[in-house]
């Protein structure tokens, strides 16, 4: 197999816009952008290679489905507060993954805040009322973000994404979002947002009290740094200024985000591919090394399944 590239997907939003980078979501799959697979999309991708695309174990967990989905979010508006449900939750109500997902500041003006759980215990019942007066946002944690902070955001915590800020977000592959709260914010016409204030209900996990969900690491240049581990994914960076070989021990796909500079990857076979950014590429499973040389600088994500 040759690692594989896309087109990005651009969506405009009421808050700002988001790219989706590498998508297999149903009606928004990503294709194959160069080499002997453009044109493919990454479902095509994943069913016609299977393993050796996915690594064998995720091949048997995921089926052919891409387990992850990789965006690149400009706010230019607070986003609405808003909860996913987990695994069990959304597979019995929508037949689909849950949503746990990340968050790198790429950019973010002086004094930006993110929303991430609550402050202090929430009481199930009050919930509905606290909803409908506004009160709620008294019981929400708000955080103060810069560029380079990390956040991780599993399933059932409240979170919102507020105005001024560049994100790469990695995801599970779902599109399955409960809006419980948008400001009372209304449109032109006067109408507010649909919100789903029932079916949150069962999603949010009300103990959620997070008083720094930044993840702590130390930047270091030429190096693999651990950034999030979870059941789910997990995800690196890395700040390459000179040329970095990597060798992969895990035994799935992994794919590159490119949130500043240049780069090009060098399979084993000597076949080159530039990745700029906000684009991203994945390196199928049956890769075990690569060559990345940064043109002077480049800062990567580096994220697999395991």
């Amino acid at each position: 197999m040759e690692i594989i590239k896309f087109y990005p997907i651009h969506k405009p939003t009421i808050w700002g816009s988001e790219t989706w980078i590498a998508s297999a979501v149903k009606g928004d799959e990503s294709i194959v952008s160069e080499g002997c697979y453009k044109g493919m999309s990454l479902t095509e991708i994943v069913e016609r290679f299977g393993s050796a695309f996915l690594g064998e174990a995720n091949s048997a967990r995921f089926g052919k489905d891409f387990p992850l989905l990789f965006k690149m979010i400009d706010a230019q508006q607070d986003l609405s507060i808003q909860v996913h449900p987990d695994d069990k939750l959304s597979a019995e109500r929508h037949g689909k993954m849950g949503k746990n997902e990340m968050w790198y500041i790429v950019d973010a003006d002086h004094g930006c805040q993110l929303i991430a759980g609550f402050k202090h215990h929430l009481d199930k019942k009050d919930y509905a009322k606290k909803i409908s007066d506004g009160s709620i946002e008294e019981d929400l944690g708000k955080v103060d973000v810069a560029p380079g902070d990390c956040i991780y955001i599993p399933a059932g915590r409240v979170h919102s994404i507020g105005a001024g800020m560049k994100i790469a977000e990695i995801q599970q592959s779902s599109d399955v979002t409960y809006r419980l709260y948008d400001f009372m914010r209304k449109d032109a016409n006067g109408n507010t947002r649909e919100l789903h204030t029932e079916l949150a209900l069962d999603a949010i996990d009300f103990d959620d009290i997070v008083e720094d969900p930044k993840t702590k690491y130390t930047d270091e240049r030429n190096t693999v740094v651990t950034l999030v581990e979870s059941p789910f994914f997990n995800t690196n960076k890395l700040t390459l200024t000179a040329q970095y070989e990597r060798e992969f021990q895990e035994d799935s796909f992994h794919t590159y985000m490119c949130l500043d500079g240049s780069c090009c990857f060098i399979a084993p076979d000597g076949k080159g591919i530039f990745l700029h950014q906000g684009e991203a590429l994945i390196v199928p499973a049956e890769m075990k090394q690569i060559t990345i040389i940064p043109d002077q600088m480049a800062k990567l994500l580096e994220s697999c399944v395991i």
